[in-house]
């Protein structure tokens, strides 16, 4: 961020407790945070259990006002709350703490679901950011979070950018630096690939494969994820150039992109 930038905390909380199987982003979840209007920064998610927990899923969504796209399960011990102090130490219910360092796209809505009928208060520390309107040097890059969602499910074995393939995001007039990928998937899978292609209006080209392995998803085993970051260095993608992806099996996959949009002061 540029050295202008102006930092407000926005810290999300809710408590979810009615129990809810599914990957797909339907049936109950609880609203966390909503990002500002140039997007927040969720530094950390906490999950802090209220009472004694059995072996099941936390699972965290990202709502774009339609639908909810599947970024992570956390996985929930069993633990059983003694707090009389009978053994030598007090056991506490189960808490983590997940760093993310995920800049959330302005009115995106990040929610949270159960496996099972058990009460989590579920802690979101967001950094909403945002820029001095005097005094800012033209040098300065001026960030706006770009987070790009899409499900992709249609088979397609072609590596030359034939065949269907979804369009996950679209890079801004100045181009988009994509910080990460999330790939998740929705069902159990079966071994084969998620192929990534970059689009620039004429060609397809592909970019990077990624190997998806058997996997099936219960109430203690999280389906299919993996995170590209690029070395950490992000991926510049040129101005209207579109990222684009394809599952080499038929199965259910939510392709989230994390981008920042460049802009400078006028």
């Amino acid at each position: 961020m540029a050295a202008e930038t102006q930092y407000t905390a926005n810290t999300g909380m809710a408590t979810i407790s009615t129990a809810n199987t599914n990957l797909d982003g339907t049936g109950t979840l609880g609203t966390v945070l909503t990002a500002a209007s140039n997007g927040t920064l969720i530094k950390t998610v906490t999950i802090k259990a209220q009472g004694s927990t059995t072996n099941g899923m936390v699972r965290l969504f990202i709502y774009d006002g339609t639908t909810a796209f599947l970024i992570s399960e956390v996985e929930i011990p069993a633990v059983t709350v003694n707090s009389s102090g009978t053994s030598e130490f007090a056991d506490p219910a189960f808490e983590i703490s997940i760093p993310v360092d995920y800049p959330l796209y302005a009115g995106g809505v990040l929610k949270a679901s159960t496996e099972k009928a058990e009460t989590f208060n579920i802690i979101a520390e967001g950094l909403n950011w945002a820029y001095y309107t005097t005094s800012v040097r033209p040098e300065s890059s001026k960030y706006t979070a770009n987070t790009a969602m899409a499900t992709i499910s249609t088979a397609n074995t072609s590596l030359d950018g034939s065949g269907t393939i979804g369009a996950i995001l679209t890079a801004a007039s100045n181009g988009t630096v994509i910080q990460s990928i999330t790939i998740k998937a929705q069902e159990t899978t079966e071994a084969g690939m998620i192929r990534f292609f970059i689009y620039d209006g004429t060609n397809t080209k592909l970019l990077r494969e990624i190997p998806v392995p058997i996997v099936s998803p219960s109430a203690t085993a999280i389906s299919f994820y993996r995170r590209i970051d690029f070395s950490g260095q992000g991926f510049a993608l040129k101005n209207t150039w579109i990222l684009k992806a394809s599952t080499q099996r038929g199965q259910s996959f939510n392709i989230i992109a994390e981008g920042l949009d460049l802009t400078y002061p006028a």
